[in-house]
């Protein structure tokens, strides 16, 4: 039986698909496993990924946009759709399509109607957007916790049989890469991790986000990461010309999207967390501490499922609130410790065996059963 992993969006999704394709084949070697890349880049960085694994039997096979100017390139920057299109007598080859993202679920409409279609998932927040019905559409949907398994099956996106609670496969690969709280800057500073969402109804960058910059750059008691959602760079919301008077300043780094933007690096080195709608929040209470929540469009958010996350910090609408909230965070953070582990155990599954492990045989037993008959064993 044929398996393709598809790797069609930014490089922040593979960590939440590639540990399973690794697993997969490392546990089940009857399969026949292969990795399905845009670029000879990306398949060199899924190479190098997969060797924390020592998946050495796992197959790559090049699934290029239509454009010759994007072919070496890491990012994704060719509409997804083309190429999908572009590689449909591909993909129609598998028996089973492995994918972190909803967009490539299109392939059925291309012709691709005996292919199984299974969803990694990726990120773990409470955006109301993840509630999205095309999970319906999936054979199979793999999950990081009970807080994910709960509302999907509250809201009729998913069906007994056709889910499993796998776990947070990206845990595992950070850990095997040895991504551990090493300092980012070097003074004794607290550093804020500044990390914007991309979605512009909800993040505060739009209204405020230079002002943060211009806060800390004239800061002399933080240090700060500036690492917004990957998106903003390719979309275009936040070019280098943007953040060239900032980058000159000892206390600042910015990272619009370099490998370190996606391996935790900076959720793991940071002191304090300064968000609004990025599930990176949650990967960031791997380890408790403080969090800040941005909402300079005064949303109505408490009691609201979909704010969870901002019940685990303080919340402020402007700089000014900023600046007092600041050194409260740390000194505060006592009366939030205790919510932030519930969430993060509501949010991830912990098991004894790790995630991938837990996911691949979930695919397995799928794929020769049809059905899984329950999700948390």
């Amino acid at each position: 039986m044929k398996i393709g992993f598809i790797f069609l969006a930014q490089p922040h999704q593979i960590f939440h698909s590639l540990p399973i394709a690794c697993a997969l084949a490392l546990d089940y070697p009857e399969l026949e496993v292969t990795l399905l890349a845009r670029s000879p880049a990306q398949t060199q960085y899924l190479l190098s990924l997969a060797g924390y694994y020592g998946a050495e039997n796992i197959a790559t096979l090049m699934t290029p946009p239509p454009f010759s100017w994007i072919f070496g390139a890491r990012r994704a920057a060719a509409p997804k759709n083309f190429t999908l299109l572009w590689n449909a007598r591909r993909y129609a080859a598998f028996d089973a399509l492995v994918m972190p993202e909803r967009t490539s679920l299109r392939l059925r409409k291309m012709g691709l109607c005996k292919t199984k279609f299974i969803h990694t998932t990726h990120g773990a927040g409470d955006d109301e957007r993840d509630w999205d019905t095309r999970l319906r559409k999936f054979d199979l949907v793999l999950l990081p916790g009970r807080k994910r398994r709960d509302r999907l099956l509250g809201k009729g996106l998913i069906r007994p049989g056709h889910y499993y609670v796998s776990g947070y496969s990206k845990f595992d690969l950070v850990s095997r890469m040895g991504k551990s709280r090493a300092p980012l800057f070097n003074n004794a500073r607290p550093t804020v991790l500044y990390n914007p969402h991309h979605n512009p109804a909800k993040s505060s960058w739009h209204k405020i986000g230079f002002q943060v910059l211009d806060y800390f750059s004239k800061s002399e008691r933080y240090n700060l990461v500036f690492a917004p959602h990957i998106r903003m760079r390719d979309d275009g919301t936040i070019s280098d010309e943007d953040m060239r008077p900032y980058r000159n300043h000892e206390n600042i780094l910015i990272d619009l999207g370099s490998e370190r933007s996606v391996d935790m690096t900076y959720s793991l080195g940071a002191d304090i967390y300064l968000g609004d709608w990025s599930s990176q929040v949650y990967e960031f209470l791997l380890h408790p501490r403080p969090v800040l929540f941005l909402n300079p469009d005064g949303f109505e958010w408490q009691g609201k499922e979909e704010y969870l996350w901002w019940t685990l910090g303080q919340v402020v609408e402007n700089i000014a609130q900023l600046e007092t909230a600041l050194p409260l965070a740390r000194d505060g953070q006592a009366q939030y410790e205790g919510l932030q582990k519930a969430a993060f155990d509501y949010t991830f599954a912990n098991f004894t065996e790790s995630a991938p492990r837990r996911a691949a045989w979930a695919i397995a037993t799928f794929l020769k059963n049809g059905r899984i008959e329950d999700d948390m064993v």
